[in-house]
């Protein structure tokens, strides 16, 4: 059994491409080890600010010669397919064979392949690798400019260990050639060193102050924070998502803890927790005094001999101006607030700009205004305190601190308007509207905070959709698909009667909606979906109902569940495939006037029409107070006599004109079915 360690040393990898490049590498090396016939017990993937790597274990060193068969063209196809196949892999056509298939007769070609040393086995799996890596952005990089890499490649590692001996893997990557030395942390311990196996390459390369898995680093700045926080009075402030951009930045992170001086602490705690975040990486501290934030760790990438001291020191200086920046800000706008209201801010938005299509911030929280207000009516809000806090929803979008940190949007807002005298509500309203931002996020749960919450994304996604803006394949710049699953989940998760239409014809916007709709709807199957409901079922549902339906969904898919499950759901999917295998195959019957020929109807065929006259009936009745169960159950009578009819009939007759007869009732049939749910798309996976 062979070992092997593959490492791409470049410069600095940015933190956000580091965990997905890390399972595209594992993914790639899984793909390329299978094709190849090799079998590896152990792959442990890695990656670093300043590395990607992967060491494979246990690697089958048996690969012997083996056969395999390239499928061509279906026999019978155009010559001009079979000239292309024999053209593509270099062969005559008497190098094809034919063969049976489950999917019916093709022509294959057989090639042996030749066994190769696991070393050049290996040397072509992962150059493949390098050459069809994707980053989501990178450069051009090699001679000439010719390989695409995320920043440039400074080194290849490829070293085999194999029955007690070293071997390099020979890889040439545009002139770069692969080695078996490797660095380590590139300031504690900047020399190169060798290695004689995989455990002597990871003692090594932590000595060498690199750890090369993310969730290490991540353990031991927990770990190493909680220790330091705890013997000084604190406990860490939970922020997973700056967590994995600090260990995205650092090979060996190193927590050094700071207290923030007393005269900084007169901010509110969101702008210091702000400003810590976004401009220092810092994580946050609370004494466990009093639970107010009062301190930070500093993650370095480095150990000093004077026990980071400088370090800290220096850091603070940044800190000390930063806060103090904050302050100054926060104090102009807390003497506007005090003297003018927040009011005085609305008349600044006229010079925000939304779109340039669609005018001002100012506009925009006009149309909010006006929304809010309709929409307040199902909630029994005062009319007053829905037309103050629309009107200052966005006001804080122009203050100081804002505008110096735009995370605190909707915040600051909050604060400002208590600072204002507003209602609690209110204050809580312009906080909770931007809710839900991320899928982990709650949503807006107070009467007020919906009403804007919902008016806000309703203006946001119409106006964007009217003007033509609209997601295309992955890309999605203005974020109408979070938007949408927004306004989505706000009604789901509150079990709100408001329907998706009522809401977009409420922003009074004049524009073809049909698209709008239909986006709506696979929006509303993608979150139904994430939640575990059976896709099949989630696609029926959705596509039958229509977006006045939207809060009894996640009940009718229960239902529907329950009923597919149970024996009666079984029928009723065979017999709406046994009807709609007789529909399909004798389409020009669907459009036959079956009252021109009602007089020829056999007792069979008349027992069919009454019991499907019944049953439709029965249905209308129960979908009126939206009773989906009982609308099911009712069709189960209706089933019985179906499956005797096609039993005892022959609807494919001689008489022309009976036969149309049989089908334009198997059709309606289909029609009722389909009138509780859309059978067809259960049968879909």
């Amino acid at each position: 059994m062979s070992d092997f360690i593959f490492e791409l040393l470049s410069e600095e990898i940015p933190a956000k491409m580091q965990a997905p490049a890390m399972h595209q590498l594992e993914t790639l090396i899984l793909k390329k080890v299978n094709e190849n016939g090799l079998v590896v017990e152990n792959l442990t993937p890695f990656v670093t600010p300043m590395r990607l790597g992967i060491i494979l274990q246990n690697i089958s060193t048996e690969v012997t010669e083996s056969i395999k068969e390239i499928r061509g063209p279906r026999l019978g196809a155009p010559e001009s397919a079979i000239d292309g196949f024999l053209k593509k892999n270099k062969i005559e056509r008497s190098d094809l064979q034919e063969k049976k298939t489950n999917k019916g007769d093709f022509y294959f070609y057989t090639i042996k392949i030749n066994a190769h040393s696991l070393s050049n086995i290996l040397a072509g799996i992962f150059t493949d690798v390098i050459y069809e890596f994707n980053w989501p952005k990178s450069m051009f990089w090699g001679d000439n400019y010719s390989l695409r890499w995320v920043r440039p490649l400074r080194g290849i590692v490829a070293v085999l260990f194999e029955n007690e001996t070293r071997e390099r893997v020979p890889l040439n990557v545009r002139n770069i050639e692969s080695g078996i030395v490797t660095r380590a942390h590139q300031v504690m311990h900047p020399g190169f060193f060798d290695f004689n196996s995989v455990n002597d390459y990871q003692e090594k390369i932590l000595k060498g102050k690199v750890i090369l898995h993310p969730e290490d680093r991540k353990t031991r700045v927990l770990q190493e924070g909680k220790r330091q926080a705890e013997a000084k009075g604190f406990y860490l402030v939970e922020d997973d998502k700056l967590l994995e951009e600090i260990i995205g930045l650092t090979e060996f992170p190193s927590p050094i803890l700071g207290k923030i001086p007393r005269e900084l602490l007169s901010l509110p705690e969101e702008v210091i927790i702000t400003s810590m975040r976004e401009h220092q990486k810092f994580i946050s501290l609370r004494s466990s005094a009093n639970g107010r934030v009062e301190g930070f760790l500093v993650i370095a990438d480095i150990e000093t001999h004077d026990q980071q001291k400088k370090i800290l020191s220096g850091n603070m200086r940044v800190l000390n101006s930063r806060l103090k920046d904050a302050i100054f800000f926060y104090q102009n706008d807390l003497e506007l607030v005090k003297r003018q209201g927040m009011r005085a801010w609305n008349e600044k938005l006229k010079d925000v700009r939304f779109h340039e299509k669609l005018g001002s911030q100012y506009n925009r929280v006009e149309r909010i205004v006006k929304m809010a207000v309709v929409l307040s009516k199902k909630f029994e809000i005062e009319q007053d305190v829905v037309n103050e806090a629309a009107t200052l929803v966005k006001a804080d979008l122009v203050s100081n601190l804002v505008g110096e940190f735009p995370s605190l949007q909707g915040v600051m807002g909050a604060h400002y308007a208590k600072i204002a005298g507003c209602k609690e509500m209110v204050s809580e309203a312009i906080r909770d509207h931007y809710l839900p931002v991320g899928s982990n996020d709650g949503v807006p749960k107070y009467p007020l905070s919906i009403v804007l919450a919902l008016s806000d994304k309703v203006d946001y996604l119409t106006c964007l959709w009217r003007i033509g803006i609209r997601p295309t394949g992955n890309k999605d710049p203005f974020a109408l698909r979070r938007t949408s699953l927004g306004i989505i989940r706000i009604i789901l998760e509150n079990k709100l009667d408001i329907d998706l239409d009522y809401l977009i014809d409420l922003t009074e916007v004049n524009f073809d909606k049909t698209d709008l709709q239909q986006f709506l709807k696979e929006r509303i199957a993608f979150y139904l979906a994430e939640k575990n409901y059976q896709k099949n079922i989630v696609r029926a549902v959705v596509k039958q109902y229509d977006l006045d339906h939207l809060s009894i969904l996640p009940r009718i898919i229960a239902e529907i569940t329950e009923f597919i499950s149970s024996e009666a759901g079984t029928k009723a999917l065979a017999v709406y495939k046994r009807v709609s295998n007789l529909l399909n195959s004798n389409k020009e019957f669907l459009s036959f006037d079956k009252k021109n020929s009602e007089e020829l109807a056999t007792h069979e065929d008349q027992l069919v029409q009454e019991q499907l006259t019944l049953t439709k009936a029965q249905v209308e009745e129960s979908l009126q107070p939206k009773n989906f169960k009982t609308a099911l159950l009712v069709l189960e009578p209706m089933l019985d006599t179906v499956n005797r009819f096609l039993d005892n009939v022959q609807v494919n007759c001689e008489d022309i004109e009976l036969r149309s007869l049989r089908y334009a009732l198997l059709n309606e049939i289909r029609q009722t079915m389909d009138r509780v749910l859309v059978f067809s798309e259960l049968e879909k996976k």
